[in-house]
């Protein structure tokens, strides 16, 4: 797939999403990444971190953490867990963690000699983690290593073959970002930074309500929104296949379900187990499919907007799909089945539309912001982000070419 620099952009007869009927779609030519990592979910798995870091050779471990995580009974846990094997630890991630707590994060590892990084918490934590691993085996700066995507059509993504040490990664939200060998991270002007590394996806993903039982149920749902966002852009995206699109499929059926139950009864393990669970499937789907527009929104909304990423996916969701919505008919037809609506026979813009209809509905059902005034997000800003946006990695991917800045800036304006 998109593995090489300067990629090109395809014909459009061979975009997905361009009319493409289903046979069409698994004759293509695709490759997978299949990432060799081990996955463990359910009660008591946390209980046995000290013999998965020993599977993996870990003696000395770098812990990081965000604060909040730092100071619950999941981290007091782990850190337990860890015994003898605690070697350092960073417990100040915050939410788009920079280039500064990347390079704290060096230097702790460095001076403790570390061999492994076990990181708990959410997106923020899994994607500094990564970034340190890279600046330790790579060299230089973490800013060095990054991806740019030069509009129209040229997309240069870095190639990082060094070795990395081993990661375990247990997540306390529904963002997936540890599943992936994507990463962003917020350079000192405020603009997101993506990475793409498959050395840096975990070797061990821990799926333990007795880490994200503390969670708040409003993160769940928003960094859910994420999850099920990873789904959408998945199934339309231009570098899709048919594992990923399967994959895109199930999860957003599950995630439809799962949170809804999860808002409903948020105390009862199952149905948070059931988000995690979609959100990891969902992490699958854009290791191969990778993000498009929406994405590229919602990374300038975070970094320099200061909304958090899954805040911001629930709110721009529907209103990118529009967006898309005149090349990804057949696509978004697919989506809206998978939640259960009757769309046979129907034309495609009728059954696309029904799927957006059915992400607004779950946005209200799980009760998830809607606008981005209800988050205090500063108006004036919608200029500069969208600026932004055309130069991130998410445009090149997406099924309808981005538009100019104006355009997009109307697409959050639409959401403000």
């Amino acid at each position: 797939m998109e593995d090489g620099r300067h990629a090109k952009r395809p014909s459009e007869a061979a975009v997905p999403g361009s009319g493409a009927d289903a046979l069409t779609a698994f004759a293509m030519p695709f490759v997978w990444q299949g990432a060799a990592t081990r996955v463990l979910q359910g009660e008591d798995q946390l209980r046995l971190l000290g013999d998965q870091c020993q599977s993996l050779g870990m003696k000395r471990i770098l812990f990081l953490s965000s604060p909040s995580v730092a100071a619950s009974k999941a981290g007091s846990a782990v850190r337990d867990f860890l015994g003898e094997r605690f070697a350092a630890r960073l417990a100040s991630i915050p939410p788009h963690s920079g280039e500064e707590i990347v390079a704290n994060g060096v230097q702790l590892a460095r001076e403790a000699a570390i061999d492994g990084v076990v990181a708990l918490g959410g997106g923020s934590v899994s994607d500094t983690a990564k970034a340190i691993l890279i600046v330790l085996a790579e060299g230089g700066d973490i800013a060095d290593h990054a991806n740019i995507f030069f509009p129209p059509d040229r997309y240069d993504q870095k190639i990082l073959a060094k070795p990395k040490l081993p990661l375990l990664v247990i997540p306390t939200t529904a963002s997936a970002a540890e599943v992936t060998p994507g990463l962003g991270i917020r350079a000192r002007d405020g603009h997101k930074l993506v990475f793409w590394d498959v050395n840096v996806v975990p070797r061990i993903i821990i799926l333990d309500p007795e880490a994200y039982r503390e969670t708040p149920a409003g993160v769940l749902t928003s960094t859910g929104m994420n999850a099920f966002a990873h789904c959408v852009e998945g199934l339309y995206s231009r570098v899709r296949n048919p594992v990923s699109s399967a994959l895109a499929l199930h999860a957003a059926r599950g995630l439809s379900h799962a949170l809804p139950a999860m808002i409903a009864e948020p105390a009862v393990d199952r149905y948070r187990m059931a988000v995690m669970a979609g959100a990891h499937l969902s992490g699958h789907v854009i290791a191969n499919a990778r993000v498009g527009l929406h994405h590229a929104i919602c990374h300038g909304l975070g970094s320099h907007g200061g909304l958090g990423h899954g805040e911001a996916n629930a709110i721009m969701l529907p209103h990118v799909m529009r967006y898309n919505a005149s090349v990804a008919g057949p696509e978004l037809a697919l989506l809206a089945e998978s939640m259960g609506a009757d769309v046979r026979g129907k034309p495609e813009a009728q059954s696309a539309l029904a799927a957006i209809d059915l992400v607004v509905d779950l946005q209200n059902r799980i009760g998830v912001a809607t606008r981005l005034r209800d988050l205090g997000f500063d108006r004036n800003k919608i200029g500069a982000i969208a600026r932004m946006t055309l130069s991130d990695r998410g445009a090149y991917f997406n099924p309808r070419p981005a538009p100019p800045a104006d355009d997009i800036a109307a697409i959050i304006e639409a959401a403000w």
